[in-house]
């Protein structure tokens, strides 16, 4: 009985008070900065990798992790105008990693490429080209 009530009151206060609603925060999909944050670590020194190996997350998107090498499953019709067909697979080599950025590539000529910073959050920022230079976004998480 008191829910009713207390969204009826809600409406009342949104309708007494019209820019009540402006009031409300706004959570839109944000994808990475532009540019990429700044790496919280030095770049320019190797590291093992080992907060990069396993599975990580982003929509529509799978991301593996073993050793020096990575595997993309990009989720059938995302992303198409990238050159990805229905269920695409990329796997390809980890050529970079810091203790907190990696640069990835796969197949010859850029065909795919990736760049991306670990934040303090703990997800990845980063994004992919292709050889024609069109760009994707991605936030990465830990797959739970």
């Amino acid at each position: 009985m008191r829910a009713p009530v207390l969204f009826a009151a809600m409406v009342l206060a949104t309708l007494a008070r019209p820019s009540a609603a402006e009031d409300f925060p706004r959570s839109p999909k944000i994808g990475p900065p532009e540019p990429l944050p700044e790496a919280s670590c030095d770049t320019t020194k190797s590291d093992g990798g080992a907060w990069l190996q396993g599975r990580w997350v982003a929509p529509m998107a799978r991301w593996d992790f073993a050793g020096t090498e990575f595997r993309l499953e990009q989720k059938s019709g995302h992303n198409t105008d990238f050159g990805w067909k229905e269920g695409g697979v990329i796997a390809g080599r980890i050529e970079a990693v810091s203790a907190c950025s990696v640069r990835l590539a796969a197949g010859e000529a850029g065909r795919f490429a990736f760049e991306g910073v670990l934040t303090e959050a703990g997800k990845i920022y980063g994004f992919a080209s292709n050889a024609k230079g069109d760009r994707v976004r991605y936030v990465l998480r830990r797959e739970k």
